[in-house]
């Protein structure tokens, strides 16, 4: 499936958002998965995996959150669900992969460890489909015990931030932001009810096409630029509290 295909494979996006997230298998390194993505929404062509989803959603959580209406109208992503990195790697491999120095944490205080690091490129698309700019990035998988937890750096964000996200505090300069909602998965074939709509209206679910069953996850996110990095963290139906994301990130933040 070519470029002009998957353009062509989307829904008309809402009046409100313009902004519609394509993800493409061209050039993978390895062997990953096609996602259609709106703004918080996520469409898998192939059998549904939450791993995958995770490391999907860490990708395009800091430009899927709130697009510039203008210039930037689209993404096409390309990650894929084999590791780059198997071991953590050196700030200076990542600059050298990447073009950007992040902070690098292999293991939380509070017990979450390295378990795999994904590269990421992401070209942002305007109204003609012409490329107007383009990211490279990185997500890692932290994991404790059964619960995961995925960190994605890039050095450009494509886009605006989120303008509705919660300052929680700001650390030495460095302001982090809180949110979260509820994802309902759900199959690619299933239809909305008028209660779906109304959920979805009022922000009590997000909806994600391509599970195998009905479920609901709860997302949360923590963001923050600590000099021309972007992090974010992203736990699906974690304990993990709002203080402990915060405590996580500055740990990233002292790190050197």
């Amino acid at each position: 499936m070519n470029k002009k295909d998957l353009n062509s494979a989307f829904l008309d996006p809402p009046e409100s958002f313009k902004n519609i997230v394509r993800t493409t298998l061209n050039n993978l390194p390895e062997k990953g998965d096609v996602y259609y993505m709106k703004p918080r929404k996520l469409y898998k062509s192939s059998s549904f995996m939450k791993k995958s989803v995770a490391v999907i959603a860490a990708t395009f959580i800091l430009t899927t959150s709130a697009f510039a209406i203008g210039k930037i109208t689209s993404l096409v992503g390309v990650t894929s669900n084999i590791p780059t990195y198997t071991t953590i790697p050196s700030s200076e491999k990542i600059s050298s992969d990447l073009g950007f120095n992040p902070h690098l944490v292999e293991k939380f205080k509070n017990g979450y460890e390295f378990k795999g690091g994904y590269i990421s490129k992401t070209e942002g698309l305007d109204e003609n489909n012409e490329v107007a700019g383009t990211s490279k990035g990185v997500s890692f998988k932290y994991t404790k015990n059964n619960d995961t937890l995925m960190l994605f750096m890039e050095g450009k964000m494509l886009g605006e931030s989120d303008k509705n996200k919660e300052l929680l505090e700001n650390y030495k300069n460095i302001d982090l932001y809180y949110s979260s909602y509820t994802n309902k998965l759900v199959p690619a074939d299933y239809k909305m009810t008028a209660q779906d709509k109304l959920d979805e209206q009022s922000g009590k679910f997000v909806f994600s096409y391509g599970s195998s069953k009905i479920e609901t996850q709860k997302q949360t996110f923590l963001n923050w630029k600590d000099g021309e990095v972007y992090y974010s963290f992203l736990a699906t139906d974690s304990d993990l509290t709002k203080d402990e994301l915060v405590k996580m990130a500055k740990e990233i933040i002292d790190s050197k």
